[in-house]
């Protein structure tokens, strides 16, 4: 179990660090589309196949599509989804049309589920080292990103998920010009349904610090429940779930993304005053260490079942 945890422990750190992003915007305007929290899988020697996964984040007035990916490391890289297929069989097959992310939300690549395949590799993808690829998106058009390399076998099953993601320390200060994306954002946000004999229910998010300085969401409010606190799943004793709250805040580090999700970070709405049913909405006010507080309208919605990790994708 220690073994498994000071693994994830380097992970996490490797994963939230900013990233090389080529971001593109246009005049006043943010028409950014770029991939965060990217990583590669190490492969052994001799394996002809990779995979990348991340989170496909898009802050422009309009949907966009990654139309194509290249990188030096690959003769080809493709997406590719795994599907149900007969007899409830995972397949492999290619996304027709590439990969659709919606305005002001994000798509994720995840182990099981939607991945860049990156097919004839050159040579192994080592753990430590980086791995570098162009992204061409309809319109913003080409963005290159650099991803880390990591060996996801120290993780029993390859994708558990981390038992504490606050042990991340705040990563180093981006270098990166946002222009005209420059400031916090959250993307992609929504609320779980509640029917009138649920007393509680959740939020969820991306938050994403386009800025040069660390930052912390430290709290949240709205008139939607009673209460509104930060919290997070860990695993406690028995290998149970449990959830507690975040002392502190949730960091939000210079150049990078922390995801609000179920079974991890999320916004906890005690004493609901009402019940939440799918197609409405509710107004959070999120408040940050550092800038303005951020008022969002989060629609309820279904959660939308995580994808299992296969292998190679």
């Amino acid at each position: 179990m220690k073994i498994k945890w000071l693994a994830w422990i380097t992970i996490c750190l490797v994963l939230i660090a900013p990233l090389g992003i080529s971001a593109a915007y246009h005049g006043d305007e943010c028409h950014l589309a770029a991939l965060f929290n990217g990583y590669a899988r190490s492969t052994p020697e001799g394996a002809p196949t990779g995979a990348v996964f991340g989170l496909l984040v898009n802050l422009g007035a309009e949907t966009d599509t990654v139309l194509s990916i290249t990188t030096p490391a690959a003769d080809a890289a493709e997406m590719h989804e795994m599907v149900v297929g007969e007899g409830d069989v995972m397949q492999m097959r290619p996304v027709e049309g590439g990969f659709v992310v919606p305005s002001s939300d994000f798509l994720t690549l995840a182990p099981g589920g939607l991945h860049i395949m990156l097919i004839g590799l050159k040579q192994p993808l080592v753990a430590g080292e980086t791995l570098d690829l162009l992204l061409t998106f309809e319109h913003a058009g080409e963005v290159a990103v650099q991803v880390p390399v990591v060996d996801m076998t120290a993780v029993e099953g390859g994708m558990a998920q981390p038992e504490n993601e606050m042990t991340a320390e705040p990563a180093a200060p981006s270098t990166t010009d946002w222009g005209a994306c420059a400031g916090l954002h959250v993307v992609g946000a929504w609320a779980r349904p509640a029917n009138a004999a649920m007393p509680n229910s959740a939020a969820y998010a991306l938050l994403l610090n386009l800025t040069d300085t660390d930052n912390v969401l430290v709290s949240a409010e709205g008139t939607v429940s009673e209460a509104i606190e930060l919290h997070e799943m860990i695993m406690g004793d028995g290998d149970v779930m449990q959830m507690r709250p975040v002392e502190g805040g949730i960091p939000v580090p210079a150049g990078a993304a922390v995801e609000l999700r179920p079974g991890g970070l999320h916004v906890m709405l005690i004493g609901l005053k009402g019940e939440l049913a799918v197609g409405s909405t509710i107004d959070l006010t999120l408040n940050f260490a550092a800038g303005e507080p951020l008022t969002v309208t989060l629609p309820v919605r279904e959660p939308v079942e995580a994808p299992a990790a296969m292998p190679g994708g």
